[in-house]
């Protein structure tokens, strides 16, 4: 019974919810949730776009090396894998541009 508190010694105060109406509190929080929501999705946005992007250097690189292959047979794997990849990419950039 360590947590007793004594009641007594404890200030009444009000409530902080009654510092302020609730509508005008209410919309002040929801026009500040609204913004930051908005922000974020700009910045996702932004992100998603910067990652797609740095991929398609990636697989840009990926097909210089495909060049330098001396082995047919890798070659064509490495090419048939690099193709999904750009595929995928392709998917991203547009997925990315309905966001």
């Amino acid at each position: 019974m360590l947590n007793v508190l004594d009641f007594r010694k404890i200030e009444s105060r009000p409530p902080e919810s009654t510092a302020r109406p609730l509508a005008a509190n209410t919309n002040l929080d929801l026009a500040a949730l609204a913004s930051r929501i908005t922000g974020l999705h700009s910045q996702a946005k932004g992100e998603i776009g910067k990652a797609v992007l740095m991929l398609e250097l990636a697989a840009q690189h990926a097909r210089e090396i495909a060049a330098r292959l001396a082995d047919p047979t890798a070659r064509k794997d490495f090419d048939e894998h690099i193709a999904m990849i750009e595929r995928l990419l392709q998917l991203a950039r547009e997925m990315a541009f309905k966001l």
